[in-house]
């Protein structure tokens, strides 16, 4: 009897170990297995169709992992191994629920109900019974990563992550989530991580539509395909969701503009509300929802971008106009078809006709400076045409029509309106000389018109004056003359003053040269002998009568002699004696009335030293000191002689 019961023993023992290694299972490496019950109850929740979660028959949501020895009973269980899901770098899995909750008609993305942790859809489990909506997910799997996931309950696409090129934005639009108000034009925002969290934008109440949120440029994001559309430069195209690739770069605001930007979203402005007033806190414009949620006016913005900077704006939302603020010149000349881009394309020579009917074509400059607080007054009153610009880049338009519109309108008329009434009212002589006064008075008139629209005038110039009658050549001529004679004669008189001051040089140099030789002479020959010289060659100078009459009386006073004669005797009644020292330009005074003089020109008798005083050349020399008799002219017979 022991016996029979130590073999049945046996005999159980065996049959439990083949059943034991036939119900063990073992998952290989990087593998999940899925367990599938054959036999059984089927689950008692009807909304289990074919993946039950706990035991009842059909496929258990759970799944054995690698390297983890389990045992099931044969003939009831059996396990499939498959591959764990793996989501390689620079992608993500996309999870498709094929069984669970229904979720809501109008979300086409799942999902999962708050509280409810599935761990990235590895317990498949906790996912049915926490109310898991079957279809699209709105979680995703990270890339760089393997999951245990039960392939039979989800399906899992891999799909790239979301690149925005370096220097561009992305504009999003979302295919899940509420439904906008009638007339609201972007859906409202809701904090989610930049698109990548899309259950936090369903549960925060996020909208079909576009978002007001951009994504910056230079970086990769997880976004759910399911969930948002992103719309970058490489796959924009053009045209699409009204945009260009070029629409979707930073805006970049160039040296020497000013960004006017323009908000297509916003409160209503109010009456006579041109310009929005400025709102803080947006970033430029960067943050949308911000400036909407102050109370930020739709239009044209008191707040400008400043010049060379760059901005991450929703070309959906803003349009940036650029407004030149460098200085420019606008000129009425005939324009080159080319240029009808120019500020000034619209601006022409100018007719006028004064008050005598003569014709004539002005050309005129002005300069002009456009402030940036200045500019978005312009741009709301003169506007904008959606054919007339380019895109800039970004949510830049390069449109020329406000400025021009400005320029014609304003600028234009008032220069016009000026010249044309003031041309009226003269005669040509009256324009032509009072060119200077009317360029003045139009400079101030520019000026004060300008400064009420903030636009600062630099300066004012009257070009060219062309005739269209040839009168205007004689009148041109006759003011040629009038304004040239005067400068004729002016020049005549400066060169009248520079003769003169010639003529009185020559005068001064003769005289010095004059002095210079007679103070060489009287050194060399003595002061007696360069009078003598100087009375000679005067007499020869003197005038001979070439016929007389009457006695011989008369003919001798009325040669020369007489007149010498009548020098040397008024030389003869001075009383002293002068002589010249030998080697001395200056003549020193030696005897005076007989008495010699020293150096300081004194007798002797004076102080000085006597008769025989030593001059500084020598001793006084009586027949040397001596007065010489003054020259007589003695006329005897027919003929005279010079005696000394």
């Amino acid at each position: 009897m022991m016996f029979f019961v130590l073999f049945l023993l046996a005999l159980a023992a065996a049959g439990g170990g083949r059943i034991y290694w036939l119900g063990r299972r073992v998952v290989p490496v990087d593998h999940v297995g899925i367990v599938r019950q054959v036999w059984g109850r089927p689950h008692s929740d009807r909304r289990y169709r074919n993946v039950v979660p706990g035991s009842a028959r059909g496929i258990h949501a759970g799944t054995l992992l690698a390297q983890r020895p389990a045992f099931l009973m044969p003939w009831l269980y059996t396990v499939e191994t498959v591959p764990r899901i793996r989501v390689p770098e620079g992608s993500i899995g996309v999870v498709v629920a094929r069984e669970g909750r229904k979720r809501p008609g109008d979300r086409p993305v799942a999902i999962l109900p708050e509280g409810v942790d599935c761990d990235h859809f590895q317990d498949a489990a906790a996912f049915l019974l926490g109310g898991g909506e079957e279809g699209p997910q709105a979680m995703t799997l990270a890339g760089g990563t393997s999951y245990d996931i039960n392939t039979v309950l989800f399906e899992v696409r891999i799909v790239p992550r979301t690149y925005v090129p370096d220097g561009t934005v992305g504009v999003v639009m979302a295919k899940a989530g509420g439904i906008r108000e009638p007339g609201q034009a972007f859906a409202c925002h809701v904090p989610c991580r930049d698109f990548q969290d899309g259950t936090a934008f369903l549960r925060g109440g996020g909208e079909q539509g576009r978002q007001l949120a951009v994504l910056a440029g230079g970086t990769y994001y997880d976004i759910n395909p399911e969930l948002f559309e992103v719309l970058t430069t490489t796959n924009v195209g053009e045209g699409r969701e009204g945009l260009a690739a070029v629409q979707l770069k930073l805006t970049s605001i160039p040296v020497g503009h000013a960004g006017v930007v323009i908000t297509r979203d916003g409160a209503e402005p109010e009456d006579e509300e041109t310009v929005g007033p400025v709102v803080k806190g947006h970033g430029n414009f960067r943050l949308p929802w911000v400036f909407l949620a102050a109370g930020g006016r739709r239009g044209v913005q008191q707040e400008t971008l400043a010049q060379g900077s760059k901005y991450a704006l929703n070309p959906w939302f803003v349009e940036v106009l650029l407004v030149p603020t460098f200085l420019l010149n606008m000129e009425w000349n005939k324009k080159d078809p080319a240029k009808k881009g120019n500020y000034d394309a619209r601006l022409h020579e100018l007719d006028l006709e004064t008050s005598q009917g003569i014709r004539l074509r002005v050309e005129v400059s002005q300069s002009l400076r456009i402030p940036p607080d200045a500019a978005p007054k312009l741009v709301s009153k003169f506007g904008s045409s959606p054919d007339s610009g380019r895109l800039a880049g970004g949510a830049l338009t390069d449109d020329p029509q406000p400025v021009q519109r400005f320029v014609e309108r304003v600028l234009g008329a008032t220069v016009e309106t000026y010249l044309v009434e003031n041309a009226a009212s003269v005669t040509v002589k009256d324009f032509l000389t009072g060119v200077r006064l009317i360029r003045a008075s139009l400079d101030s008139q520019v000026s004060t018109t300008l400064a009420k629209w903030g636009v600062e005038a630099e300066r004012t110039n009257i070009e060219r004056v062309t005739p269209l009658d040839q009168v205007y050549y004689d009148e041109r001529r006759k003011v040629f003359v009038e304004d040239t004679r005067g400068d004729v004669l002016d020049r005549k008189k400066e060169h009248a003053e520079a003769e003169s001051e010639i003529a009185l040089k020559e005068i001064e140099i003769e005289k010095r040269r004059y002095i210079a030789e007679a103070e060489a002479e009287a050194e060399l020959l003595g002061l007696d002998h360069v009078r003598l010289t100087r009375m000679i060659q005067a007499m020869s100078k003197l005038p001979v009568p070439q016929f007389l009459g009457g006695d011989l009386s008369g003919y001798l006073e009325s040669m020369p002699t007489s007149v010498v004669r009548g020098l040397l005797e008024q030389l003869g009644a001075l009383k002293g004696r002068k002589a010249i020292t030998p080697g001395s330009g200056v003549p020193h005074v030696l005897e005076i009335d007989g008495r010699p003089v020293g150096q300081a020109g004194l007798p002797a008798g004076d102080g000085h030293s006597g008769e025989g005083e030593a001059t500084e050349d020598g001793p006084a020399d009586d027949a040397s000191a001596r007065r010489r008799e003054p020259w007589t002219a003695e006329v005897g017979g027919d003929e005279s002689e010079w005696t000394g």
